[in-house]
């Protein structure tokens, strides 16, 4: 109940300050919040689809890569190369399409009137009132890093919409664990507001897609060089085998190769069948010819006879050539060759017929018969024939293989170093699209996870602004004027050491207050306050008769630590009142009664060692002792401990110093049974009220104040008859 009463006597002394202090602040802070801006708000959201997405795999994103993709848009977004594209294209959009007595969804005329009014005219021949992306192409190459350069300082100063600290102010964050990111905006324009974030929006799709596909797509297009590059090279590596193989007359070197060592060893085979056919015709002949002497000779000098054997000597040859360098198909299907054939049986058959010519001829000188002789001869020539011819052929076609093995020998070793080439070149085209391959997957797989990167909800125009919030800076600073005057006293009520109050000066002097008294410095209350200082000196005499004795005067000592804290002021209304009680009050006065300078004062034991009644005087009941200030004169202690009551004057506004507590400290220890009492001067109002009641005049509003600082809540002033 203590500290409710302490609160309340708290707030009831401050009442003027919180009052009034409270009205200056709350008027101050209602004019000046009408000139506060309207404010707008845009909301937006992009739907990422991070935490759905999946790779081309299947796989999941990880929760890593999602909580990194969204601080990369939310950095993205918030960063200064963003918000300088931004802010060109706002003040594009804001000069071509502003208009100076319209507001319209673009930007409101007193803002465009405001940007026309610093808009210098080389930026506004920029402007082409038609077409905003014409502007923008011009803003921008107009644009410079000067100082002077306005489109670059509208951005880097602290300027409206459009200067970088304005467009900080825009909020991109995440919907909770959502794939949702929340873009708000709020400025004093509602065409600027909405436009910021949809140019906010947009510059962040592009930059997003920028730097999420620049890497992949550079990639991309490294693979794809390499992979053209490849391709030309295994094309020129092909191309060279194709014109080197046309070139050496080469289809297929190894079947070729192949083909041709079988060719040889069959020639090979077949030429020394052919010799030795021949060379056992030949010994048939030459013996033949030896048994038949003339006439073999005879025979082979007929002209008709050497014209046959020419003849099956040529057709034997042709027919050997045909055979050996066509196929076996081919020489089925030959009518030219079977021509042959049968010109070559009818040669043969006229050279047997030369013999029905030679009838003379029938018998050899031995007897023999020569008819079988010739034919065997005839035989034997004709199989000499052939044998020369077909010997001839294939003598040529070894020497034409041989040819061909020392054309052919050369050639593999450069098909082989070609095809090696070439295979070089297969192994580097394959990689190239293998990495091209991988780089396209990858590239697919950031698609997917960012192909769902879209605008969920617009930013629309708003109509209706959001309240310039005026009553609550209002109420703000009503209960802010309240809570900063109520700390300030409060601080003050603690760490303050003027005596002040009954409690403070209690705990500050280590004395008890026995009243208050309130001087003469209260202007309020001027007329009344005689009426006042007499109801507060009657207060403490009535405390003081306590104290009166019967049948000798009562000594009441008026002690102070400094001069002039109004000993003789309350000494002379203590007097008065005591007189309307019929008691007789005599005040010694220093300096007028007594000299404080003087042995007998210094020494004094009791009252009359430094004063004496003078003889015609009566005999007082009360004995008022002004003594000098403890810290000018010294105090007869003795005389204070033979007092019947010691008054201690303080000046309820004064400071209590440490040397205040060190001048009274021997004289509390010296009169420790005698009373010694705080009486305090000049205290405020409030103060004397706590010891005399209310006093006047009894208004009623001050009467009710009064009631609630002493707690008096359900209090009623009432009589009882």
């Amino acid at each position: 109940m203590d500290i409710a009463k302490f609160i309340s006597q708290f707030f009831y002394r401050i009442r003027y300050w919180l009052l009034w202090g409270t009205l200056f602040v709350t008027g101050l802070t209602i004019y000046f919040t009408q000139f506060l801006p309207y404010s707008y708000t845009v909301d937006s959201s992009l739907y990422a689809g991070v935490t759905n997405a999946t790779t081309i795999d299947g796989t999941s994103v990880n929760y890593m890569t999602i909580n990194s993709t969204f601080d990369n848009l939310i950095g993205i977004a918030k960063s200064r190369g963003t918000l300088s594209k931004v802010s060109v294209r706002l003040l594009a959009n804001s000069l071509t399409y502003g208009e100076e007595w319209k507001d319209n969804h673009h930007i409101q005329a007193k803002h465009y009137r405001q940007l026309l009014q610093t808009t210098p005219p080389e930026v506004l021949a920029l402007v082409d009132r038609k077409d905003a992306n014409k502007t923008l192409s011009n803003l921008t190459a107009y644009r410079k890093e000067e100082a002077s350069n306005f489109v670059y300082s509208m951005f880097n100063r602290p300027v409206p919409f459009y200067g970088a600290d304005a467009l900080s102010e825009v909020l991109v964050k995440r919907s909770g664990n959502s794939d949702i990111l929340d873009i708000t905006y709020t400025s004093a324009d509602p065409g600027i507001t909405q436009k910021t974030v949809v140019i906010l929006i947009d510059e962040l799709l592009k930059a997003y897609d920028i730097l999420r596909f620049k890497s992949t797509n550079d990639v991309i297009a490294y693979f794809e060089e390499q992979v053209r590059l490849a391709k030309m090279k295994l094309t020129e590596e092909e191309d060279k085998l194709m014109h080197y193989s046309v070139q050496e007359r080469v289809i297929n070197y190894d079947e070729e190769t192949r083909a041709l060592a079988i060719t040889r060893y069959g020639v090979e085979d077949r030429l020394e069948d052919v010799n030795r056919t021949y060379e056992s015709a030949l010994a048939m002949r030459q013996m033949l010819e030896d048994k038949m002497d003339i006439r073999a000779k005879i025979i082979r000098d007929n002209t008709n006879l050497l014209a046959q054997l020419d003849r099956v000597s040529t057709l034997n040859q042709n027919i050997m050539e045909q055979e050996i360098f066509v196929s076996e198909k081919a020489r089925a299907n030959s009518n030219h060759l079977q021509r042959q054939k049968e010109a070559l049986k009818k040669a043969e058959s006229n050279i047997s017929n030369i013999s029905d010519n030679l009838n003379e001829l029938s018998f050899t000188k031995e007897g023999v018969g020569v008819q079988a002789m010739v034919d065997e001869w005839l035989a034997a020539l004709i199989n000499e024939t052939k044998s020369a011819a077909e010997l001839k052929v294939m003598r040529e076609r070894q020497k034409d293989i041989f040819d061909q093995y020392s054309h052919m020998s050369p050639i593999g070793t450069q098909v082989t170093r070609m095809q090696r080439a070439i295979g070089i070149a297969e192994d580097n085209y394959r990689n190239q699209i293998r990495g091209l391959s991988e780089a396209n997957l990858r590239l697919k797989n950031i698609q997917m996870t960012n192909a769902n990167l879209q605008t969920v909800s617009d930013p629309d125009y708003p109509l209706t602004d959001n309240g310039r919030k005026r009553s609550l800076y209002i109420i703000i600073a009503f209960l802010g004027s309240i809570i900063f005057i109520s700390s300030y006293f409060l601080l003050i009520e603690i760490l303050d050491r003027t005596l002040r109050d009954p409690v403070r000066s209690k705990h500050l002097t280590g004395l008890p207050v026995i009243a208050a008294f309130n001087g003469t410095s209260n202007l309020k209350f001027r007329g009344f306050l005689k009426a006042c200082n007499r109801t507060a000196a009657a207060y403490c005499c009535r405390k003081l008769n306590r104290y009166l004795q019967s049948g000798r005067p009562a000594i009441i000592n008026l002690l102070s630590v400094e001069a002039g804290e109004g000993k003789s002021f309350l000494a002379g209304y203590f007097s008065n009142y005591w007189r309307t009680e019929g008691l007789k009050v005599r005040i010694v006065k220093n300096g007028v009664d007594f000299e404080s300078r003087t042995p007998n004062y210094v020494n004094a034991q009791e009252l009359s060692d430094f004063w004496a009644k003078n003889e015609a005087e009566q005999m007082p009941d009360i004995i008022l002792v002004e003594y000098p200030a403890i810290s000018e004169a010294s105090i007869p202690l003795a005389t204070l401990q033979k007092a019947d009551a010691n008054l201690l004057i303080a000046n309820a506004a004064r400071l209590w110093r440490d040397s205040d507590d060190a001048a009274i400290a021997p004289i509390k220890e010296t009169i420790a049974d005698s009373p010694l009492f705080l009486y305090l001067n000049n205290a405020d109002r409030e103060v004397v009220e706590s010891y005399t009641g209310e006093l006047p005049p009894k208004t009623p509003i001050h009467s009710f104040f009064s009631r609630l600082s002493q707690l008096g809540l359900t209090a009623k002033k009432a009589a009882i008859k």
